[in-house]
Formats: structure tokens, sequence, C-alpha cells
């Protein structure tokens, strides 16, 4: 059988030839049996051309077989028709995905951040992010608090932001007061003292609103109220330095009101609290800080700034690392920031581009969120559409 059927494999091309009803017969049965419905139903036809014995067994066999190969024909019709059908769906679908796709593609562009980096949200729903060479203020929700083209350094604590132009010179300040939600520029430097520099160093805020910083070629500590947006006014520098003599933690002052510290004389900062003043010799440099509860000095070499007394602590830089102390001297690693840890949903997230948007979970998935506006992320806008 295997070789009749190759043997007629080679001789279909010469249908029109065959003048053997036999030799038809054989193809359609073959053609049949390969799934060749229309070469089968071609000689099925030829074998009744040159059949007329039409009252025979074997021409009512191919008559059924006739048949067979029509039910065949139509089935195999209506199989492709439905393969095009489906095929057609396929590709609409497909172009439907693509065109949802597409437009939910340009919807999510709307939903970048312009920023380079995004720093630790506090409780107020605020971090610092920066962008090129400067820094600004963002909430979790990608609104733009204070616009990153002005400052490059910044400090967060205790719930207020403050906004420098130079991390080692700063000549302009901006305090945002997380809590209040308003910001404004501090004073210029010259206000303070004429001859100043700039800023100088300048310590963290702290939550009592106290600012300190250490001007360059000014003769004092800078002491600023935050809430009060106002310098801290100086003490009676006369009565206190008798109060002092008085209680036996200086040896005596002169007429210019510096004090002597062993052999030497220096002019009192004003008070950091704590009991806490800055020493300045030659009156433009730090010497130190003296202790005025217990007379301890803590000279600059080693202990080169305090920052506002708070909460029982100060900020101190020691041999240029940050720290904390308490009035007795104890020293700690670290202080409880009252700016608070963030309790929102935001999540930044960067994509392969490098390019920030914000992700919330909303009623159990997660969207992408800018402000007011919100988009399921694509899978689930797809599933909504086709729904």
């Amino acid at each position: 059988m295997d070789e009749a059927r190759d043997y007629f494999k080679k001789a279909r091309q010469y249908i029109k030839e065959i003048e053997d009803s036999k030799v038809a017969r054989i193809g359609a049965l073959l053609s049949d049996d390969i799934g060749d419905y229309q070469k089968a139903q071609i000689l099925t036809k030829r074998y009744f051309d040159l059949n007329p014995e039409k009252s025979t067994d074997e021409y009512l066999e191919m008559l059924e077989l006739y048949v067979h190969i029509e039910e065949a024909l139509e089935a195999k019709k209506i199989e492709q028709i439905k393969i095009a059908e489906e095929q057609i769906r396929e590709e609409n679908k497909q172009k439907r995905l693509d065109s949802l796709t597409n437009v939910w593609t340009q919807r999510s562009n709307m939903f970048y951040l312009n920023i380079d980096s995004i720093g630790t949200f506090n409780q107020y729903n605020v971090a610092i992010y920066k962008l090129e060479d400067h820094i600004g203020l963002m909430d979790h929700l990608g609104q733009v608090v204070i616009e990153a083209n002005t400052y490059k350094h910044a400090l967060d604590y205790d719930g207020y932001v403050l906004f420098m132009d130079d991390k080692i010179k700063p000549t302009r300040l901006f305090c945002y007061n997380a809590s209040t939600k308003k910001g404004y520029q501090l004073p210029s430097i010259t206000q303070f003292d004429p001859q100043a520099y700039d800023y100088g160093k300048v310590m963290l805020p702290r939550a009592n609103g106290l600012l300190v910083a250490y001007p360059n070629n000014a003769s004092n500590v800078l002491i600023f109220n935050l809430n009060a947006q106002e310098f801290q006014k100086g003490l009676d520098k006369k009565e206190y330095l008798k109060t002092l003599k008085k209680n036996d933690i200086i040896e005596k002052y002169n007429n210019d009101l510096q004090i002597k510290i062993e052999k030497n004389w220096y002019e009192l900062g004003d008070a950091l609290g704590g009991g806490i003043h800055p020493l300045y010799e030659h009156k433009t440099k730090l010497y130190g800080f003296l202790n005025t509860f217990n007379g301890t000095v803590y000279t600059s070499n080693y202990y080169s700034h305090f920052g506002a007394f708070c909460n029982g602590k100060f900020q101190i830089v020691e041999n240029n690392k940050h720290l904390w102390m308490d009035v007795e001297g104890l020293k700690y690693e670290d202080n409880e920031n009252e700016s608070g840890a963030y309790s929102g949903a935001s999540t930044f997230v960067k994509d392969n581009t490098g390019k920030y948007k914000i992700v919330q979970k909303v009623d159990g998935k997660n969207k992408l969120v800018y402000g007011d506006e919100q988009l399921p992320m694509l899978n689930d806008f797809l599933a909504q559409q086709s729904n």
C-alpha cells in the first residue's frame, strides 16, 4: 500500500490524463487517506466519468466516499473560517491591547518626577530632593514645595528644613517649618554683624526653634529664633559677669568685659542654653566653650562647635564627628529627631531609565500617584479596560 501511495503521488500531476477508472479509484482512496480531500474529490469525479456502471458495489462505495469527501471539505472550510475569524479576533485584540498600552504609556509619562534623587521622608510627608546641582523640597505626592534652583545644601531636623546656598560658606539661608508648612528667607548675615563674611558653620535647627551658626569674621555666635524670625537678643554681659565671678566660675573680668581664664583674656559669647557660652580670642577667633554651671572649658581644637541646647542635649562637633552631649558632659551617638518617621503609603520607584515615579497601594492594588491624580498599573489598567 505504501509503495502504491508513493507511486500515485508521483502520478498525481497527470490526473487529467487518467483514463482508467480503477486508477482514479485508487487515487481517490489514497488522497482521502492522507487528507487531501480536494484531490480526492477530483479523482472521485474522474472515476464517475470513466465508470458507466452505476449499479455495482464499487460504484456505491465511491458514492459514499464522495459524500464523505464533500463533508470533509465542508468541515475543513468551516474550520478554516473559524481559524481566520479567530486570527482576526486575536489581531484586533492585540491591536486594542497595543492601543491601550500606548494610551497608558502616554498617561504614565505624566507621572514622572523631575528629580535626580530623593531623601527620606519625615512625619510631615516632605523630603529633600536633588535636581542637577541644586536641592529642593517635595511632598510624598510629588508636589514641589521648594524649587531646586537656588540652594545646594539642607539640614532637616526637629521639624525644620534649613536650606543653604553653600555647605561651607553659606550667605543665604531659607527656613521651612514643616509643621506650619510655611517658609521664609533668613536676614542677611550683615544684619547680624556688618563685618561677617558668611554664616559659617551652621548647626542643626532644634525643636525649640533655635538655630546656632558661627559666622566667619564675627565676634559672637549667631543665635536665631526660627519661630519668632529674629536674632536672639544678647545678655546683659556686665551683670552676668558679676554673677559668674560671684559664683567662682571665672577669676576676673576687665573693663572691656573680657574674662580671664588662666593667663589669657577672652570674649564671652551669647548663651547657647544649658549654661554653655562660646569663648573668643582676638575678637573673632573661636577658642572654645565655657560651661557656666561648673567652669569647665571645652577647647575648640577638640570641640569645634556646639549647637543650641534643647531637650537636655547639645549637638556637638568633636574632631569633625557629629555627636550629642548633655549638661553633665556625657556624650551620645544619637538623638531623637522630632521631624519623626514617615508613615505614609508612597514609595518612590526608580525605573530602568533612571526616572522616578510614585507608587501607592490603593484598595490593595498598586497605583501611580502624582498629586491628586492616580493611574492603575499597566496590567490592572488593561484588565479594567477589557472588562
